[in-house]
């Protein structure tokens, strides 16, 4: 399928100038999701419980930074994300975003902002642990079992609710702009959530205006070209991260592999 004709196609598809109404529960098929107290920690607490973010109870990393698997005392394991040290005055923008996006959010296909930390030179994300790994792990049998065809159009389906909810049902439309994925996380029932909303943004409120300009941000093979191209990003660039997402959960492949030679190296032109 070439960029070309997936523009074309976007194009023939009008924008929606409503909002749908402010009850998902009447549209989706998922359940109310189970919620979790939000947390008080202070950064002494976390240091502690991470046993100084020890590398055994690491689960995950990204550009961001490094995310740990964090017991507490009243038996809820939960996931911190910590800021890199490296990035740590360009990451400040990202993580301000990340957490007052996720405080308006509420959907069992999305994860659960618990808490965070920023104080002196620490910036961390505390979020519901989600606790069977990422979507692409399990494409690369990272865990051993093969999705099944339907294990993987459940995932499928899921990540759809949750970006359903984004665009329509959340207070202001919100466009994730890092659909992928290394960013949907599985639960041990693989049931999905879409995670890290460092790249997010509020999308166009205007019913006249579907877009909003903005600097490109994202994953190679991800990215929507028609914002590649034009700097204005609309809900419909989060639609086409979708659907180069289904392709790869039907075949395991990746975008785009550098591993392989010539053309094969791009799975979707």
């Amino acid at each position: 399928v070439s960029s070309s004709e997936m523009r074309s196609i976007s194009d023939r598809i009008p924008s929606s100038p409503l909002r749908v109404p402010a009850s998902p529960s009447r549209f989706s098929l998922s359940s109310p999701p189970s919620r979790n107290d939000p947390l008080n920690l202070s950064l002494e607490t976390v240091i502690k419980l991470t046993r100084n973010f020890s590398p055994a109870l690491m689960i995950g990393e990204s550009y961001f930074g490094k995310a740990y698997r964090m017991d507490l005392q009243n038996g809820l394991i939960v996931a911190i994300k910590r800021a890199r040290k490296e990035h740590f005055a360009s990451l400040h923008a990202e993580f301000k975003n990340e957490i007052a996006l996720l405080k308006k959010i509420e959907h069992r296909n999305l994860v659960q902002l618990l808490g965070y930390i920023d104080k002196g030179n620490e910036r961390i994300v505390i979020t519901e642990f989600v606790a069977n790994g990422t979507l692409r792990e399990h494409l690369d049998g990272q865990h051993g079992l093969i999705l099944g065809f339907g294990q993987r159009l459940e995932i499928a389906i899921d990540v759809a609710h949750g970006l359903t909810y984004l665009h329509l049902y959340a207070e202001k439309p919100i466009i994730h702009r890092d659909v992928k994925s290394s960013n949907i996380l599985l639960t041990e029932g693989f049931r999905a959530k879409v995670a890290d909303f460092g790249f997010a943004r509020i999308g166009s409120t205007d019913p006249g205006q579907s877009e909003i300009q903005t600097d490109v941000k994202g994953t190679a093979g991800y990215v929507d070209p028609e914002y590649l191209r034009t700097n204005y990003l609309t809900v419909k660039s989060d639609v086409f991260s979708y659907g180069i997402l289904l392709l790869e959960i039907l075949s395991g492949r990746r975008p785009i592999e550098v591993n392989r030679g010539g053309r094969e190296k791009i799975t979707v032109r």
